[in-house]
């Protein structure tokens, strides 16, 4: 058990740091160390309860600076009461420079950890990935709203716990933001991870850290996600630094190996990694919204208005987009014996012309606009890429398309057929003879149907009482 003033030597696995007076704690193993500091899972005794115990590595006991972060780390986390941000439970900081806090212990994965576990298994874990990134904005949130800038964040620092819980951590370098200069000063060393800076943190640009500069760093989580790598990865330190001032990030899929990245993510990670502040997302909320527009299949589509009357597409013509009715009506129609015949309405909400896409057939049918309608526009690949995040859902609904087309097709011919034999009976009946020239009534029928002379002779010939007499077609009793 250590108390005050009890020292050991400094093995750098066990406790050995003087605890300040009345804390009373058994030292149950070294949970990690960084360059500042190191944490014990401890039982706090007073309370008998395990807890987390971080404290400062002996060799910067002395470090004024070592020691006002260290103790500046403690207050902002405890500060910020959030679930996704672990809780701190006690200081201590007394003038023989004893200094540790108490926190959560925290059981689990970095998600630095679990990205490199995916890659060397082949699997493919954006979504899951995403989710977690989406918890750590609610983190980085919350943390703004109370004037707190993270300004480390990389994807070491994020953990998920055993039973799915996940927590931003390693609030070493945060700082206030109103204890930010307001105008320029002196540049200082910079703070943090060269390879996740954005280009104000590693010129050390005080004055320019804002929001926007924790946004950059959600960027650089996402951009991990998807690349495989940092946004500023070199051979060195030296190097990454260059990159990270200069504001040098190769696009996602430009990456070698990660071509095939959805378009959107893309976007939305380029975007938040701007070299210019005022060029990334103003907000974490902006951020966030985004990836969870992509994440519900709902990202911002491209727009189109269309007057009442007008075509949004027609029978036809090939399938490379869908449509989405935002806002107005349409309605879907279909041409029967040369006349537009109505299949449905459609309101906003509701997805039209797909199933040619997904199969690449014409279009079965025409939409038109019933009043002025805006429609989002769901590109060939856009829409791809949405259904091929899960290989069976594209294979299911490839093959619910492929179905329903081929029913369509089969009742839109077998409605030919009788049409074609509806007039056919029409013009017998008309002739009082009960018999008519064929080849003249072909051709007619031909015309009028725009099918083969084949399919019109199967028709017509297997239809009941129809039959050719040398010449004419005759209708028998």
């Amino acid at each position: 058990m250590f108390g005050f003033g009890k020292k050991r030597v400094d093995d750098g696995k066990s406790l050995t740091q003087p605890l300040p007076e009345g804390w009373q704690v058994v030292d149950l193993g070294l949970l990690g160390s960084g360059g500042m500091a190191r944490v014990y899972r401890v039982r706090d005794e007073v309370l008998g309860r395990e807890v987390a115990l971080k404290v400062l590595r002996p060799e910067l006991m002395k470090n004024d600076a070592a020691m006002a972060s260290f103790v500046t780390e403690a207050r902002i986390t405890a500060l910020l009461d959030h679930p996704n941000i672990p809780p701190v439970y006690a200081l201590a900081n007394d003038r023989k420079r004893t200094s540790a806090f108490t926190m959560k212990v925290l059981e689990g994965t970095t998600l630095q950890e679990l990205l490199d576990e995916n890659e060397r298994d082949g699997v493919d874990g954006v979504s899951a990935a995403l989710e977690v990134l989406l918890h750590i904005c609610d983190a980085v949130a919350f943390a703004h709203s109370r004037g707190v800038l993270h300004l480390d964040l990389k994807p070491s620092n994020v953990i998920v716990a055993s039973f799915g819980q996940i927590y931003l951590v390693d609030w070493g370098i945060a700082r206030r933001k109103e204890e930010l200069p307001q105008e320029p000063v002196a540049a200082e060393s910079a703070q943090g991870t060269p390879t996740y800076m954005a280009p104000e943190q590693a010129a050390g640009e005080l004055w320019k850290f804002d929001e926007r500069t924790d946004v950059f760093g959600l960027g650089g989580v996402l951009y991990r996600i998807l690349c495989g790598r940092s946004p500023h990865a070199a051979a060195t330190a030296e190097k990454a630094f260059e990159k990270a001032v200069a504001g040098i990030v190769t696009p996602p899929d430009l990456v070698p190996g990660r071509s095939a990245l959805p378009r959107r993510l893309v976007a939305i990670c380029m975007k938040a990694l701007a070299a210019n502040p005022a060029q990334r997302y103003q907000t974490v909320e902006a951020f966030q919204g985004e990836l969870q527009r992509y994440a519900r299949g709902l990202s911002q589509l491209p727009q189109h208005r269309f007057k009442a009357g007008e075509a949004v597409i027609s029978e036809g013509e090939p399938g490379e987009a869908a449509y989405v009715i935002i806002e107005g009506q349409c309605v879907a129609t279909r041409l029967v014996a040369g006349q537009p015949q109505e299949l449905r309405r459609l309101n906003p909400g509701e997805l039209f012309g797909e199933a040619a896409v997904f199969t690449g057939q014409p279009r079965s049918a025409t939409v038109t606009a019933v009043t002025d309608a805006v429609v989002g526009i769901i590109d060939q690949a856009a829409l791809r890429e949405e259904m091929e995040r899960t290989s069976f859902m594209s294979l299911a609904i490839r093959t619910v398309a492929s179905t329903f087309l081929d029913l369509d097709r089969q009742l839109a011919r077998q409605r030919q057929q009788g049409q074609v034999v509806e007039q056919v009976l029409r013009e017998l009946a008309f002739s009082g003879a009960r018999r008519t020239p064929w080849q003249p009534l072909l051709a007619k029928l031909v015309r009028s149907s725009a099918a083969t002379e084949d399919e019109v002779s199967s028709w017509v010939l297997g239809a009941t009482g129809l039959s050719l007499e040398g010449e004419s077609l005759v209708l028998r009793e």
